[in-house]
């Protein structure tokens, strides 16, 4: 399926952020998919597969300053990390198949970690406590990316691929083996990667990307030691194009670093980088007054149903679009891929192109009766929809889950 938002009224309204790109990753770090602050320096992992290691960047200019090894553990799928007064917490939580039976949480001294190159960790084993298939499936809704140190607690927050939300799921920080307990669930409209406390402790800040790879945040005000979580959410997007955020950390009051993994095909070469974002009303008390539109996502937006205008052919309302701007919907469940576009030039035909720069989908004009084209015959991956006009290209990336 195509994965759209139909999630909770978003009613707070928040001040649109000012992000700002602060440079690149080292090519060590290219999957960075964690990322904290500890003395002056960030500390940043790469995801699944990749060697069980922490990198310690300079926070200046992310230079790569000192490797350190988590001894005895594997990689097996880390996706996160949290730190306390004194631990860090690397969240072995990836799941995206649902089958695991060994999901754990890696606690490191912080002491052990400043002073040597090479640490063991003590393990916090868990499962879920209301898992009771296995079996797994593509992008099940077992996975989890985003790690949050809450008092005494984890709270670990699922990366909801067919619903697009998140359940919440609380354990204890010492080491042990625990069903992780359910305590909430949010109605996101997009994936969930990282998650980070407010720099004052009064509330998490999550983020994500929308299914055309659009970062967002959604911060949720708890106060300083609650754990009631907002039945209402607001998804503020991050204006960097497009990009498959993964670590999230916070600075101070309504600033937050959040960084990016590379990402490379026949269309675009994105580098790993860092970017830096400030909210001018700093961040939310759960007081602020006004509204978004329903599902999460600013108004005039991309997603029907999640807040956004749909496209001639949903509802038949017609969004305002420049003349250089292409705009993808879907109807939950349809199979089918719909569109907008502001230009005026002759349609001449349409595409749509796989990761690797295949075009597996090609129409011509005089075929092309109305603005949506089916791709449930499409496996899960990234993909490019191209409109070709008369004098213009305009291409837009996809996710098929």
């Amino acid at each position: 399926m195509l994965f759209w938002s139909f999630g909770l009224l978003g009613a707070l309204a928040y001040s649109q952020p000012q992000v700002t790109l602060l440079g690149n990753l080292p090519e060590e770090v290219g999957e960075s998919s964690g990322l904290l602050g500890l003395d002056d320096r960030l500390i940043t992992h790469n995801d699944s597969g990749n060697e069980a290691v922490l990198y310690e960047l300079d926070a200046d200019n992310f230079a790569l300053l000192r490797t350190i090894e988590i001894t005895g553990v594997t990689n097996t799928d880390w996706e996160d990390i949290a730190v306390d007064d004194n631990f860090i917490y690397i969240g072995d939580i990836g799941n995206n198949l649902g089958q695991r039976q060994d999901l754990k949480i890696l606690r490191v001294s912080l002491d052990a970690l400043r002073s040597g190159t090479s640490v063991t960790p003590e393990i916090i084993s868990y499962s879920y406590e209301d898992q009771t298939d296995f079996s797994g499936g593509q992008n099940s809704d077992w996975d989890a990316e985003a790690l949050v140190v809450r008092g005494d607690d984890l709270l670990i927050f699922t990366k909801q691929w067919q619903s697009g939300g998140t359940v919440i799921y609380r354990l204890p920080k010492v080491p042990g083996d625990y069903q992780a307990e359910r305590i909430g669930e949010l109605s996101i409209g997009g994936l969930i990667t990282a998650g980070h406390p407010f720099s004052d402790g009064s509330g998490i800040a999550l983020l994500g990307y929308s299914n055309q790879l659009q970062p967002f945040m959604v911060r949720l005000p708890l106060g300083a030691d609650g754990l009631l979580f907002p039945t209402e959410t607001v998804r503020e997007p991050l204006e960097i194009g497009f990009g498959q955020a993964e670590g999230l950390l916070a600075s101070a009051p309504g600033i937050y670093l959040f960084s990016t993994e590379s990402f490379t095909n026949a269309f675009v070469s994105l580098q790993a980088s860092v970017f830096r974002v400030e909210f001018a009303d700093g961040d939310p008390t759960g007081e602020e007054p006004g509204g978004e539109e329903p599902g999460g996502e600013e108004p005039g937006g991309e997603e029907p149903g999640g807040g956004g205008a749909p496209n001639p052919g949903f509802g038949g309302y017609q969004p305002q679009l420049a003349s250089d701007e292409l705009r993808l919907f879907g109807r939950p469940f349809s199979g089918l891929l719909e569109y907008a576009h502001g230009s005026t030039n002759e349609l001449l035909a349409r595409a749509i192109y796989d990761s690797a720069g295949r075009r597996i989908r090609y129409e011509e004009g005089p075929e092309i009766r109305i603005a949506e084209m089916d791709v449930s015959g499409l496996g899960t991956s990234i993909y490019y929809f191209t409109l070709y006009l008369r004098e213009q290209t305009l291409s837009r990336p996809f996710i098929r889950y």
